[in-house]
């Protein structure tokens, strides 16, 4: 009869170590690094951010007008729902930048995962920068350039 309170005891401890464990890597994987505000960095993050949330005016407002893009383009494009990015390289010239990163998708449960580069061309504007050239996911609407 003394192991039945042992044994219960024992479950309790251990339900609570694995809510502890699943705490703590939920909390890890919440770390994004915040970039200067207004820096290309900073853009291209807000940027992906927005895309994957779906909200499609506040990623308009990253990109350079003279693209063209709409809502439309962003809801025809494919981009897993799952996407991280990692930031690889910046450079910035006075005219323009070029952030490299890393945009991976590891959920999806029967497919292999999706690792692949992006390069994205930044401008100088009165806000700050703003992406121009072929942005992903939307590599279609190149306006007038």
């Amino acid at each position: 009869m003394r192991s039945l309170p042992n044994i219960v005891l024992a479950i309790i401890t251990g339900l609570v170590v694995i809510l502890a464990i699943a705490a703590g890597i939920f909390a890890a994987r919440d770390t994004a690094p915040k970039w200067p505000a207004g820096s290309p960095e900073a853009v291209v993050q807000t940027y992906a951010q927005a895309v994957i949330d779906q909200d499609y005016a506040r990623a308009l407002a990253k990109l350079d007008p003279a693209l063209g893009c709409t809502p439309e383009d962003f809801a025809q494009a494919y981009y897993p729902q799952d996407t991280a990015i990692s930031l690889l390289q910046t450079h910035i010239g006075p005219d323009n930048a070029t952030v490299t990163v890393e945009l991976g998708s590891y959920g999806e449960p029967f497919f292999d995962p999706f690792i692949g580069q992006e390069h994205f061309e930044l401008v100088p504007a009165d806000s700050g920068w703003l992406i121009s050239g072929t942005p992903w996911p939307v590599y279609g609407c190149t306006g007038a350039l």
